[in-house]
């Protein structure tokens, strides 16, 4: 295998690894009604990734989040929360069934 095709099959896995994990903030918003695309919140986890790097905060970084999302996905304060929340819960069902499918990634 040359360096390009190993180069090349990094890059799709990182986009497919980004996507994946955006799937749980998708469907959160999805269900509370929002305004979401994959492509949005790919940026706004990128967003996110930023804010929480350049504030020390934890309660500010948590608040711009929720207003991060409030603003993106066009929500209420609550549903903003809502969606934080519930992408934790899809993300654990969505783990939970691929153990269950026996979909886990072997780390050699």
């Amino acid at each position: 295998m040359d360096i390009l095709t190993v180069g090349l099959a990094g890059i799709v896995a990182l986009i497919l690894i980004l996507i994946i994990s955006a799937l749980p903030l998708y469907f959160a918003v999805k269900i509370l009604g929002g305004d979401a695309s994959v492509f949005k919140v790919l940026i706004v986890n990128l967003i996110v990734g930023i804010i929480g790097i350049a504030v020390n905060s934890h309660l500010i970084a948590f608040l711009l989040l929720i207003f991060v999302y409030k603003m993106m996905f066009r929500l209420s304060w609550i549903s903003a929360f809502l969606a934080w929340v519930l992408q934790f819960v899809i993300a654990a069902l969505l783990v939970a069934l691929a153990i269950i499918l026996g979909l886990g990634i072997a780390i050699v």
